[in-house]
Formats: C-alpha cells, structure tokens, sequence
C-alpha cells in the first residue's frame, strides 16, 4: 500500500495542471474538471434542492445554468450561485451515504454556502477542510463533498474560466 501511495504522489507531482483564471468578484465562471474537460460542474435544475452534477458547459449567457456566479472572487470565502440559489453543503456529509452537493435558496449568513476557490491547486473548498469532488467524470454523475487532501486532488481540481 505504501509503494501505491508513493507512486500516486509521484505522478501528482509531475501531473500537468491548466492554469485557472482569476475570477474577479461577481463575474459568471465555468469551472471544468480536470479529469474530463468538457465537464464543469452545475446545478440538475434551476430550482431549491436540485443535486450538483457533472455537465456539458453551456453558452455562458444569462440563461447558462454552468455558468455559476462567484460572489467574491478568486481566494476569498463567498457564494457560489446561479439565479438566487447558491451551493450548499447544509446537511451533507463526507464519505457518508449522504455526501452530494446540492444548490439551496442563498442565505449570506449560512455557513455551508461559504466556498473558497483556491487559485493552487485549483479547487473549491469550505472552511471546514472539504473540497467539492468528482469521483466518476462523466456527464450527469453528481459531484460530491470530500476531504481535501493529496490522495484525492486529482478528483478536486477545476479549471475555473470566467464567461466572457
């Protein structure tokens, strides 16, 4: 087991990343994952409660339910929303049965719709040391809360583009 983890480390290391854009604060970004990346992840629906699930990007324009909207920006804690409805992981716990992300009415005061994305690595995280995930990259398979860590980084990097 020890060998498997020193070669998993090895080739995170030289693993090539793709450099993530910088987000300004309140600007609409495609987050792409960097196992599959034609996926980013979004919303299955517009509406309180949908999962969070791996997609196809969309146009970016208004109606882009991917294109998700970063209240503060590149490495600062704010939302993550999508026409008033913001990520959240109330309730949600890792490696558990109940571990999926899903997006909720935006609350500024609650605490699990508090999301970092961090400029390296390139992931999104909460305060409490969780990072958004997907384990399967494949469209429609939904992405998950885990603990961030170095076994898992591949699993958590997203390539954040902001919608022009």
């Amino acid at each position: 087991m020890k060998s498997f983890a020193t070669l998993l480390s090895a080739a995170i290391a030289v693993m090539p990343f793709v450099t993530a854009d910088f987000i300004p604060a309140g600007s609409a970004a495609h987050f792409f994952s960097s196992q599959n990346t034609s996926l980013v992840f979004a919303p299955s629906a517009a509406a309180s409660g949908a999962d969070l699930q791996a997609a196809l990007a969309e146009d970016g324009s208004s109606s882009d339910i991917t294109a998700l909207i970063v209240t503060a920006g590149t490495g600062v804690p704010g939302q993550i929303s999508y026409g008033g409805l913001c990520i959240s992981a109330n309730g949600v716990v890792p490696e558990s049965s109940n571990q999926v992300l899903y997006v909720a009415d935006c609350d500024p005061e609650d605490a699990a719709q508090i999301w970092t994305v961090n400029e390296t690595p390139a992931t999104v995280s909460n305060a409490d040391g969780n990072c958004i995930s997907l384990g399967r990259p494949a469209r429609g398979v939904p992405v998950i809360l885990d603990v961030c860590n170095d076994v898992l980084l591949p699993h958590e990097i997203w390539n954040p583009k902001v919608v022009a």
